[in-house]
């Protein structure tokens, strides 16, 4: 009998409800279906109802129904139980998964490390169409290529049955053979477990399986122990490190004890009281026959017991104290006597007011180099400074002389003049400069402001540098030379200083009341 439907799928009346799909199937697949028991699907009693998620209503003319779900005509606020009924088992079990972990051991050829390892997976079994799909976590350095263990599919029996295998065998602590691989379930999750109760088949209880060489040895991570007395000491023989006390180096920073000692021959003994350090110098004089040395002991930390041990390894309470040191009594340095002569008036008062000791002054001073009277210094040509230039002059090899750090930070603070020259020349009467001083290293630099159409060439007139002033028995201009309404020379240009800003004016009232 002919039938007034279309024969479209969802349009036959006759058709199988629990069919999903209606797609082509070759003939080979057709052979081998024709093998294999096809089972109904068995439906089981989920323990929890998935959320309907709905979708957004945003644009629908009637919000009151949903959209692309499988009801597509049923109102959302609808209590009606009926569709349950109808629905197809593929739709009841839409996204219920159950959720097993297992291993199987895996032989190792030619390793000296492992003989065996312990493959561990993570088996979905997918109630919707009972497929499996089988993952393996990924470990670092495993030399194995994991992810993706199995795809997603249906998974015949190993007993011969041409049966598909079902989730009443997965049973925690026995084997499953999927596709030649043995593997050993020991855990679920707690859906999975809730599934099994509602089934009448409750699992065991999970257990750990055993670790293999592998994750024992090279999956371990090894946490160093810090060396704080190797860092510390490593650090100080690099010129690095920190002190441990910080207020006994702000406290007693540049306070240096001075003992007179003897040896073979006389010394100098130095203890540096912001970090408990010393040093050993030699006294050298004029013709003494001997080969002038600086230092006899390099400035460090000195143990009282001589010992060979690992570097970093003598405790901060085994060092020498100023207390150990006494007058007439030897002081025992790397096995070598040195007897304590005397010091310094420093280091008396220090012994007076620190521990009530009366230490007598005493030992032979260090010969200071005569200064020679007969050097004669020469004019300065004007070119660089005058400080750097007399460096050639007092040494065969220069040292760079040095600023005061204290003065170039606490002074970051520039005073600014306007002047002109104080001549009758025409073409210069009417030129304008601003002379700046620079408080934090006394040096001046005077610069010609734009004149447009004067035919001179505007910027710095006179480099930055420290000037002498001519009318102070040549000494280094100052911020009294530089008074508004004075005249000054400035290597050898005349200036009429006419006026200043107004932050000079603040600070010349504020310092010269």
């Amino acid at each position: 009998m002919a039938s007034a439907f279309p024969k479209l799928p969802g349009f036959v009346p006759t058709q199988e409800l629990d069919k999903p799909n209606f797609r082509k199937v070759s003939a080979a697949k057709q052979d081998q279906n024709r093998e294999i028991k096809q089972l109904p699907n068995k439906e089981y009693p989920v323990p929890r109802k998935q959320p309907t998620q709905v979708p957004s209503q945003t644009g629908m003319f009637n919000p009151d129904y949903l959209s692309t779900t499988h009801a597509m005509h049923l109102p959302k606020n609808s209590n009606n139980d009926s569709e349950e009924l109808y629905q197809p088992s593929w739709v009841k079990m839409d996204r219920h998964v159950l959720r097993f972990s297992g291993f199987f051991k895996e032989a190792v050829v030619e390793s000296a490390l492992e003989n065996y390892r312990i493959r561990k997976l993570t088996i979905f079994y997918y109630l919707e169409d009972h497929s499996i799909s089988i993952t393996e976590p990924k470990q670092e350095n495993s030399g194995v290529p994991q992810g993706a263990f199995l795809k997603r599919q249906k998974v015949l029996r190993a007993d011969g049955s041409k049966t598909f295998i079902i989730p009443e065998d997965f049973r925690i602590n026995q084997d499953i053979e999927i596709f030649g691989k043995t593997i050993r379930l020991y855990d679920c999750d707690q859906y999975t477990r809730e599934f099994y109760e509602g089934i009448g088949q409750p699992q065991e209880h999970s257990f750990t399986p055993q670790s293999d060489s592998f994750e024992t040895k090279t999956m371990t991570k090894y946490i160093p122990q810090k060396d704080t007395v190797m860092k510390d000491y490593l650090e100080h023989k690099l010129g690095g490190g920190r002190v441990t006390s910080q207020k006994q180096f702000l406290e007693n920073d540049r306070k240096v004890l001075k003992f007179y000692v003897f040896s073979d021959i006389e010394y100098v003994l130095h203890y540096y009281l912001a970090d408990d350090t010393i040093e050993i110098k030699e006294i050298n004089s004029a013709n003494s026959g001997r080969v002038p040395f600086p230092m006899m002991l390099r400035r460090q930390k000195l143990p009282r017991k001589f010992s060979l041990n690992q570097p970093g390894q003598t405790y901060a309470e085994d060092f020498i104290r100023p207390q150990d040191i006494q007058f007439g009594q030897p002081l025992i340095i790397y096995n070598r006597k040195f007897v304590i002569q005397g010091c310094d008036p420093f280091t008396r008062y220090y012994y007076q007011e620190k521990f009530n000791v009366d230490f007598p002054l005493g030992g032979q001073e260090e010969q200071q180099m005569e200064q020679r009277s007969n050097i004669i210094i020469p004019p300065h040509n004007g070119i660089g400074d005058e400080q750097d230039s007399l460096g050639y002059i007092y040494r065969l090899q220069p040292i760079p002389p040095k600023k005061d750090f204290f003065k170039w930070v606490d002074n970051q603070v520039n005073l600014r003049f306007l002047a002109m020259f104080n001549t009758t020349k025409p073409e210069d009467k009417d030129r304008v400069f601003v002379i700046t001083y620079f408080l934090n290293d006394d040096s001046l630099l005077v610069y010609e402001p734009t004149v447009r159409n004067s035919g001179i060439p505007d910027g710095k007139f006179l480099e930055k540098r420290k000037y002498k002033n001519a009318y102070n028995n040549h000494e280094f201009f100052s911020p009294k030379d530089l008074i508004v309404g004075n005249e000054v020379t400035i290597n050898g240009w005349k200036f009429q200083l006419l006026d200043c800003d107004e932050f000079t004016k603040k600070w010349y009232a504020e310092n010269f009341k």
